[in-house]
C-alpha cells in the first residue's frame, strides 16, 4: 500500500502545485526566455521542478522510514533545489552551480551512500581514495548530464521516468522497499509534470527539476547496487542512465575535438543532432525514450551479469547509436525531405485517404467494443444466483437515469464501465474451466485485431481531432515491460486489454460520440450490472 500512496500523493501534489507554480512564474521571475539554444519561440514558465521536488519530497517524509541515508539523501535533495531555483531565477555562473552541487553530494555522501565496490574490482570492497571521487564525479555528471539533456518538451523528464521506474522494478524483485518507495515518489512527480510538458508545453522543469530528477536517479541506483543487494552488478547503473551519460560524454568530445571548452553552450547534443537530420521534435522524443528502453532492457537482463557483459554491452549500443548518428550526417540524410513530387508521394498513400476504410474502421471499433461488452454482460448473468434476479428491476431505472443524465456523467459512467469491464471479464472467466479458453486466447486475439485497426483508423484520421503525443510512447513501453517482465498472468492480460480499450475508447470519444448509442447504451447496461454484483457482495 505504501508504494501506491507514495506514487499517488506525489502525483497529486505535482499536479496541483504546478498550476498555481505557472500563475506565479513571472512575479517570481520563472519566465524561460526564446534564444539562440531553444527551440521554444514564447517565453515559459520554468517553474515544473519546483512541482516535481516537492511531490517527492512531501512523499518521502510521509511514507519512508527514517535513517541516516533517507534524511542525507533529502537533505541534499534539497540543497540541489534551492541551488537549481536560484539558478532559474539568476542564471548562476558555472562555479556556483557546481559548488552548490558539490556540497549536496557531500551531504548525501555524509549518510553512507557511496560506491564501495567497483567493476573489475571483483567482491572486495575498492580502496576509498577511489570510490569517495568516483561517486562525486558520478553524481554530479549525472546531474549535469540530465540537466542538459532538457532542450525538448518532454525529453528529460521521460528519460527520468523510464529509469527510475527501471530501478523501481529491480528494487521490487530485490525487496528494496525503501529505494521501492523513494523512486515511486520521484516518478509520481514527474507524471505529475508530464501532464503539463507534453509538446507543446506549457511549463519547463527548469534547473530545479532537472537537476534534482538527476541527483536522485544518480543515488538511487547507487543505493540500489551497492547497500540493498550487492549482488546486482556495480557497473549498472552505466545502463540505467545509458543515454543521458552518452550524450554528456559525445558533446564534451566533440567540444574538445574542436578546441572549445567541454562546457561551453553549442548545439551538439543528440536530440539536436536528430532534429538536423530531420527528425520532428516529436519524432527526436519517441525516439530518445525508446533507446533509452534498450539501455534499460539490458539492464534487465544482465542485473547479475559479469562485469565484461555489462561494460561490454553498453559501449556497443553507444557506439551502435553514435555510428547511426554520424552514417546520417556524413550522408547528409534528412528523414523528412521535401524534394521529389508531391503527388508521386501522396499517390502513395491514397488508400488512407479512402472514406470507405475511414467509415469501416470506425464501425468496426465501435461495434467490436460493443460485442466485448456484450460478451461480457453474459459472463456476469451467468455469475449470478437466482435469488438476486429480483435486483434487476433496479436495472431499469438506473438505465433511466444514466441516459437522461448531463453528458459529462455519461461519458465517465461509460469510462469507467468499459474499463472495469475489462479487469472483472478476466477474473469472471477464470472462475469457469469451460470460459479459461475463450478469456485467455481468443480474447487476446481479438483485441490484438482491435488495436491494430485502431492504428490504421489514427494514420487516417486527422490530427486535430485525434493526435498521439510522446507520452503514447511512455504509455506503450510501459506496457510492454509490465507485459514481459511481470510473471503475473493477471497483469499482464488485463494491462493489454486495457491499453486496447483505452486507446479505442478516446479515438471514439474525440469524435461525434452521440453518434454511438448501441455502445453508449451497452456501457450503461454493463456498469449497471457491476453496480448490481457489488451491492450483492456487500450484501
Amino acid at each position: 500500500m505504501e508504494f501506491f500512496l507514495s506514487f499517488f500523493t506525489s502525483v497529486l501534489v505535482s499536479i496541483a502545485l504546478i498550476p498555481v507554480l505557472i500563475r506565479l512564474a513571472g512575479t517570481l521571475n520563472l519566465m524561460d526566455e526564446p534564444g539562440e539554444r531553444k527551440v521554444h519561440a514564447l517565453p515559459i514558465p520554468r517553474c515544473g521542478g519546483i512541482g516535481i521536488a516537492t511531490g517527492a519530497i512531501v512523499a518521502f517524509l510521509l511514507f519512508i522510514p527514517f535513517n541516516k541515508i533517507v534524511i542525507n539523501l533529502i537533505a541534499g535533495g534539497g540543497i540541489i533545489v534551492l541551488f537549481g531555483l536560484i539558478d532559474d531565477q539568476k542564471d548562476l555562473n558555472f562555479k556556483w552551480k557546481f559548488g552548490g552541487q558539490f556540497l549536496a553530494v557531500l551531504v548525501a555522501m555524509a549518510g553512507g551512500l557511496v560506491f564501495s565496490y567497483l567493476p573489475f574490482f571483483g567482491l572486495e570492497t575498492a580502496p576509498k581514495y577511489l570510490t569517495l571521487p568516483l561517486t562525486v564525479f558520478f553524481v554530479i555528471g549525472v546531474t549535469n548530464a540530465v540537466n542538459m539533456s532538457d532542450g525538448l518538451d518532454g525529453l528529460a523528464a521521460g528519460l527520468m521516468l523510464l529509469t527510475i521506474s527501471a530501478i523501481a522494478f529491480l528494487a521490487v524483485l530485490v525487496q528494496g522497499d525503501e529505494i521501492v518507495i523513494m523512486s515511486l515518489a520521484v516518478a509520481g512527480g514527474i507524471v505529475g509534470f508530464l501532464w503539463f510538458n507534453t509538446h507543446p508545453a506549457i511549463v519547463f522543469m527548469g534547473d530545479t527539476g532537472s537537476q534534482f530528477i538527476g541527483f536522485m536517479a544518480a543515488f538511487l541506483s547507487i543505493y540500489l547496487t551497492q547497500d540493498v543487494f550487492r549482488a546486482l552488478n556495480p557497473a549498472l547503473p552505466l545502463l540505467l542512465l545509458g543515454l543521458p551519460v552518452l550524450d554528456t560524454i559525445s558533446v564534451m568530445a566533440l567540444r574538445v575535438r574542436n578546441g572549445l571548452s567541454p562546457f561551453s553552450p553549442d548545439k551538439r547534443h543528440i536530440h539536436h543532432r536528430l532534429l538536423d537530420i530531420g527528425f520532428t521534435h516529436a519524432e527526436v522524443v519517441g525516439t530518445i525514450y525508446i533507446l533509452q528502453g534498450i539501455f534499460l532492457l539490458a539492464a534487465f537482463l544482465l542485473r547479475v551479469a559479469s562485469d565484461f557483459a555489462v561494460v561490454g554491452v553498453y559501449l556497443l549500443i553507444c557506439t551502435a547509436i553514435l555510428s547511426f548518428i554520424h552514417f546520417a550526417e556524413q550522408r547528409q540524410w534528412l528523414l523528412h525531405s521535401s524534394e521529389g513530387k508531391v503527388e508521386d508521394r501522396r499517390s502513395g498513400w491514397r488508400i488512407w485517404r479512402s472514406k470507405r476504410l475511414f467509415r469501416f474502421t470506425k464501425s468496426y471499433i465501435e461495434y467490436s467494443i460493443t460485442l466485448f461488452l456484450i460478451v461480457f454482460i453474459g459472463l456476469l448473468y451467468w455469475q449470478l444466483h437466482t435469488q438476486y434476479l429480483q435486483l434487476f428491476a433496479v436495472i431499469g431505472a438506473s438505465l433511466f437515469f444514466f441516459l437522461f443524465a448531463p453528458k459529462i456523467l455519461q461519458d465517465l459512467f461509460v469510462r469507467i464501465s468499459i474499463y472495469f469491464s475489462a479487469v472483472i471479464s478476466f477474473m469472471l472467466a477464470n472462475e469457469n474451466s469451460g470460459m479459461q479458453v475463450i478469456s485467455n486466447g481468443s480474447l487476446n486475439i481479438f483485441f490484438s485485431v482491435l488495436i491494430f485497426v485502431v492504428s490504421v483508423a489514427i494514420r487516417i484520421t486527422r490530427k486535430s481531432e485525434f493526435r498521439l503525443t510522446t507520452q503514447d510512447i511512455l504509455v506503450a513501453l510501459f506496457i510492454l515491460a509490465t507485459i514481459a517482465l511481470v510473471e503475473i498472468e493477471f497483469v499482464g492480460h488485463v494491462l493489454f486489454r486495457l491499453f486496447c480499450l483505452a486507446y479505442a475508447l478516446e479515438y471514439l470519444l474525440n469524435r461525434k460520440y452521440d453518434l454511438f448509442k448501441p455502445l453508449k447504451f451497452t456501457a450503461i447496461l454493463a456498469g449497471v450490472l457491476i453496480l448490481v454484483v457489488v451491492f450483492i457482495q456487500l450484501e
